[in-house]
């Protein structure tokens, strides 16, 4: 569905996918990383990038992705 459809009282889903990436004694950073409208496909795609940082881990680097709805 288009938020620019017809219907102006319609409600939209997306899904943002997040990394959160905190070196060894810093604030985390936040990035966004893709848009998803399903959320079963968007759960799918952050737990395959959180296989994805697990096996190219960095040194004193802690990376992890989120998945969170938003309705507009």
């Amino acid at each position: 569905m288009s938020i620019f459809g017809k219907n102006k009282n319609a409600i939209v889903y997306t899904h943002l996918i997040i990394r959160v990436r905190k070196y060894y004694d810093q604030n985390p950073s936040f990035y966004l990383e893709n848009t998803i409208a399903d959320d079963t496909k968007a759960n799918s795609v952050v737990e395959k990038l959180n296989d994805i940082a697990t096996l190219q881990k960095e040194e004193n680097v802690k990376e992890q992705y989120y998945s969170v709805s938003i309705t507009l």
